[in-house]
């Protein structure tokens, strides 16, 4: 094949994607794999007492993040979401602090427990570990948006609302076997 056919195919395969995208979202996955492996490090020192992996997560949540808006746009996480509220703007320092019950952990203090990814500055919810309780937590906060700017007085109450916000949940295939995921 000539080069130039194979920088045609190059380009057609990687959707637009320029090379700052692609190196951002390459450091980002290994970053959230990385994470996970010391997270299980840390789980068999008895450092942390609970870890769940995001392994083979990381391309679909760093693809979410790039059509999402931090801080503007509604998260509910899964506990597999590590790549995608990476994107979004935590760090891996939140989630060693979070993993560990750290005090000084930004998002709960150390009182939420590890892989459950919260961050009010980037309107990341926190999660629950009651299983697809996010599906019916992401439906009252897309009503709550359609509703904002047409009840009277409300917007004035509302410290942080775009009118083009969405809410994006995430979950994994067993809880769309719960009545939470169906009640949504």
């Amino acid at each position: 094949m000539a080069t130039k056919e194979r920088e045609v195919l190059k380009a057609d395969d990687l959707a637009g994607l320029s090379d700052e995208q692609l190196l951002r979202f390459y450091r980002t996955m290994v970053t959230s794999r990385s994470i996970d492996e010391r997270e299980i490090s840390l789980r068999k020192q008895n450092k942390t007492f609970f870890q769940i992996s995001s392994a083979g997560h990381e391309a679909i949540g760093v693809a979410l993040a790039e059509h999402c808006r931090p801080g503007s746009d509604w998260f509910f996480t899964h506990y597999r979401d590590r790549s995608l509220v990476l994107s979004l703007g935590q760090t891996p320092v939140n989630h060693f602090l979070a993993a560990v019950g750290s005090e000084a952990d930004p998002a709960t203090g150390g009182r939420q427990m590890p892989c459950h990814y919260s961050d009010t500055r980037l309107n990341i919810a926190s999660s629950s570990s009651v299983v697809a309780t996010q599906f019916l937590q992401a439906v009252g906060a897309a009503e709550a948006g359609t509703k904002i700017s047409k009840v009277p007085g409300l917007l004035e109450l509302v410290n942080n609302f775009d009118e083009d916000e969405i809410v994006l949940v995430c979950g994994g295939e067993g809880q769309t076997s719960q009545g939470e995921f169906w009640e949504s």
